[in-house]
């Protein structure tokens, strides 16, 4: 299924995010443009949703309903393209293992190299479950933005150890 979406949004120079099946049938797909490509657009939802439609159709591939997306603001970063695109914002991270005594963290991306992701992280931080919704978690990224603090602290992860990250809207 990923590759009939994907080769239907090539067509519109679109790329695929993320896939997300959820109850009643429902098959969500989120698009985005490239780098530097602008933003998408309801016009450019409604273009893919007829064309998926269509190739799903086609491909016999089972859902009730479709719905087509953009990221969002918090948005979801997979792949080493993904956090170099967004280096230097703050993300939300949840590991599959534990690295420096730790499976979630906030920070920002300050660099990728193949496999490897570095975040930058307040050495203090505490876990995400024991943070506040706001507050603390916005304040904990505030400092890790500010590099080159004595507090700072540098966490190299594979992409293999990485459950899931999110981009921290920042308002």
């Amino acid at each position: 299924m990923e590759k009939i979406i994907d080769d239907a949004l090539r067509s519109f120079s679109l790329e695929l995010v993320e896939i997300e099946r959820a109850p009643r049938g429902l098959l969500r797909v989120f698009i985005d443009r490239p780098e530097g490509k602008g933003f998408v657009t309801v016009e450019d939802c409604g273009k893919v949703s007829n064309q998926l439609s269509h190739a799903l159709t086609v491909e016999n591939v089972e859902y009730e309903r479709l719905e087509i997306s953009s990221p969002g603001l918090d948005r979801v970063l997979k792949t080493a393209k993904d956090f170099w695109r967004f280096r230097g914002q703050p993300v939300r991270v949840r590991l599959n293992t534990m690295v420096e005594n730790r499976k979630r963290f906030d920070g920002v991306v300050s660099g990728v190299e193949e496999d490897e992701v570095t975040f930058l992280i307040a050495d203090g931080e505490q876990s995400a479950k024991s943070m506040g919704k706001s507050g603390k978690a916005k304040k904990v990224v505030d400092k890790a933005a500010s590099a080159g603090s004595e507090s700072d602290k540098t966490v190299c992860v594979n992409l293999s150890q990485i459950e899931k990250a999110r981009l921290i809207p920042q308002f």
